[in-house]
């Protein structure tokens, strides 16, 4: 066992022992057959034997096997300078060599989810490879935040180690002069790549805190992480450091640097940037790309498909179609395009618009009294809907800021890139005409900002003013026209496209246009573009159809 793993890992495998399905590490040499350590239930494998060797009492059940862990000593990690006081704030546990009995061979990190334990990151300090062990793949805690209080400042690192070592450094230098100080340093839990998601995750923790700085590493993937917490965070402090990460600058014995960059130079950045021609070439070459369909040819070929970056709006009187259009193309992205979709039905219950959608699928309205159908039916289309529409509950805040951070989170936590807000107007209820149009144009050009920061599609829906007395109105199939938009100034501004919906829904509509709608272009900002496509809707299938797609 001298030579146990000192060799490369070549690959992950089941564990004979414990049955963990990738916990088990194979060790390659070059001058001895391959062995193995699993890393579950600390089991060493000798080469070409079917003997193993327990390097611990090995407990089948998950929680027996954490608090085994717990019954592991805490030590000094001298390697990092880290104390052993440090290491047990953060209730690091270690495992030792056998050999010696002093080197430390494993790492036990705890894990929290809503303060409860529920499992370790384990470090293997010889290889640095890393193995789980319990249940880590909710949405954690972040690491060390059981030693949070509040307070003055929160400080959040990429690494484990490194929040210990910021402590540790905190502490030593916090004297006399700044005995009031009072800081709190936390981890990511996943490194630089979980930073957007455990910051949106545990922004309870962070509102407790008058500032925040962000410490990530000195390196590519630590600016990255930084760039796109600040697009969610942008009033977060960031510091600077002159090595790789905090535990570097520690070993370095750079204590007082440390500190004084994190506590006392960290600032909030700018995120304007005046760009070269250089600088921007590589991206300005890329071809313009088609982007995914409309259910709608004509629709599509108009607005070369639903690009990144874009807002529509659409606008027709009362009970003339346009939720209809909405749901038919929600139907057609998730069935279809096999994309995600995040609906904000500011006046229907999730319910309602998730039985809507069902129907779309079924070919049958589930929302009228008189439609026969199976309870099985029913449950296994709005299953199918599962997991590819979220909605936004109406109960909740119809505040435009609120749902402005509900799509950033549905985007970044979801992976949803295309969003349905109806009715626009909703979010200006009881605000005077000349208020209406003040925040109208706040919120579009707030959503302006948000296409432009990520790469989503927006499709607000609105109402529209009636039409002048003595003209014909809309409910006996007149046009709408953008300026009959509440706040049509700035949607033409600051939104890409335009869409109108008109239909005669009067006793009187001549017998050849009964259920016949018009869909057209009111404005196209980027290209000019126009269209206009007669539609026919289908009762018996819930569906507008374009006439060479009628089933009549």
């Amino acid at each position: 066992m001298k030579d146990r793993l000192r060799g490369t890992c070549s690959h992950k495998t089941s564990c004979p022992s414990c049955g963990s399905s990738d916990a088990n590490q194979i060790y390659s040499y070059d001058d001895m057959p391959d062995d193995s350590f699993c890393f579950a239930c600390d089991t060493y494998h000798p080469p070409n034997s079917a003997v193993v060797v327990p390097i611990k009492p090995y407990k089948a059940d998950t929680m027996k096997d954490l608090e085994h862990i717990k019954s592991l000593p805490i030590l000094a990690i001298k390697d990092r300078r880290i104390r052993q006081e440090t290491a047990s704030t953060y209730r690091v546990r270690a495992s030792v060599s056998q050999e010696d009995g002093t080197t430390i061979t494993h790492l036990y990190s705890p894990d929290t989810l809503n303060g409860k334990l529920v499992g370790y990151e384990c470090k293997d300090t010889a290889n640095k490879a890393f193995t789980s062990i319990g249940d880590r793949k909710g949405e954690l805690d972040l690491w060390g935040s059981w030693t949070c209080t509040g307070g003055n400042k929160l400080f959040i690192t990429e690494g484990r180690l490194d929040a210990m070592a910021l402590h540790q450094t905190i502490n030593d230098n916090n004297g006399e002069k700044y005995k009031d100080f009072k800081a709190s340093v936390v981890s990511l839990t996943r490194g630089a790549s979980s930073a957007v998601k455990d910051l949106l995750n545990n922004k309870a923790l962070l509102s407790k805190y008058k500032e925040v700085v962000l410490v990530f590493d000195n390196d590519d993937a630590g600016a990255k992480a930084t760039r796109e917490s600040l697009k969610v965070f942008p009033l977060y402090k960031t510091a600077k450091l002159s090595m790789k990460d905090p535990c570097d600058m520690l070993m370095a014995g750079k204590q007082k640097e440390l500190f004084e960059s994190c506590v006392f130079n960290a600032s909030v950045e700018r995120q304007g940037e005046v760009v070269d021609v250089h600088d921007i070439i590589e991206n300005a070459m890329l071809k313009p790309q088609m982007g995914i369909s409309f259910p709608w040819a004509t629709v599509t070929k108009a607005c070369f498909g639903i690009r990144e970056r874009t807002i529509h709006c659409v606008g027709a009187s009362a009970k003339i179609g346009k939720t209809d259009w909405q749901h038919q193309l929600v139907h057609h992205l998730v069935y279809n395009e096999k994309v995600k979709v995040g609906m904000f039905d500011l006046e229907n219950s999730p319910v309602k618009t998730a039985k809507k959608l069902a129907s779309k699928q079924a070919k049958k309205d589930f929302t009228r009294p008189d439609t026969i159908y199976e309870d099985s039916e029913l449950r296994q289309t709005l299953e199918g809907l599962d997991g590819k529409v979220r909605f936004y509950d109406r109960a909740g805040s119809r505040d435009w800021e609120a749902i402005r951070t509900a799509i950033t989170e549905m985007h970044l936590l979801d992976g949803i890139n295309i969003f349905m807000i109806d009715p626009m107007t909703t979010l200006v209820q009881g605000c005077d005409a000349s208020q209406t149009n003040t925040e109208l144009g706040k919120i579009c050009s707030s959503a302006a900002d948000l296409v432009s920061v990520y790469p989503i599609t927006l499709f607000f829906f609105s109402h529209v003013n009636p039409k002048p007395k003595g003209s014909t109105p809309h409910e006996k199939g007149a046009r709408v026209y953008s300026s009959e938009f509440f706040g049509s100034r700035s949607m033409e501004r600051f939104f890409h496209y335009g869409h109108g919906i008109s239909r005669d829904r009067t006793d009187e509509c001549p017998e050849d246009r009964k259920n016949m709608s018009e869909f057209y272009m009111l404005f196209d900002r980027d290209f000019g573009q126009s269209y206009t496509c007669d539609v026919y809707f289908d009762e018996a299938t819930v569906t507008y159809l374009e006439p060479k797609t009628r089933s009549w």
